[in-house]
């Protein structure tokens, strides 16, 4: 599904590949990054760019007491289909929510 995340967006994480604790918590989207992409974002615990060297493109997100599969903290590469919108241009998904209730 898409969802046509863009940076800034609030989304919940809801699956991972590697860090399972990261599932139900909530995150700011950063940056999308293609494979190999080097991020322009900085990690201020160590001054350092985030380059992707996932097996496919992948969102940059940030948020309280994220942990990559690295051993950082505070961010992670996201797949898009492990994202769940919080807030945004999601009408229709909202609507069908409401419908349900």
């Amino acid at each position: 599904m898409s969802h046509n995340f863009k940076p800034g967006d609030l989304a919940m994480i809801v699956g991972a590949y590697n860090v399972p604790d990261n599932i139900g918590k909530q995150c700011e989207l950063i940056e999308y990054l293609r494979v190999e992409e080097i991020s322009g974002w900085v990690d201020p615990s160590d001054g350092l760019r985030i380059q992707n060297s996932a097996d496919g493109p992948a969102w940059l997100v940030v948020g309280e007491g994220l942990k990559s599969w690295c051993g950082c903290t505070g961010w992670v590469l996201a797949d898009a289909r492990h994202l769940m919108p919080l807030r945004g241009d999601f009408t229709h998904e909202q609507q069908k929510a409401k419908e349900a209730v």
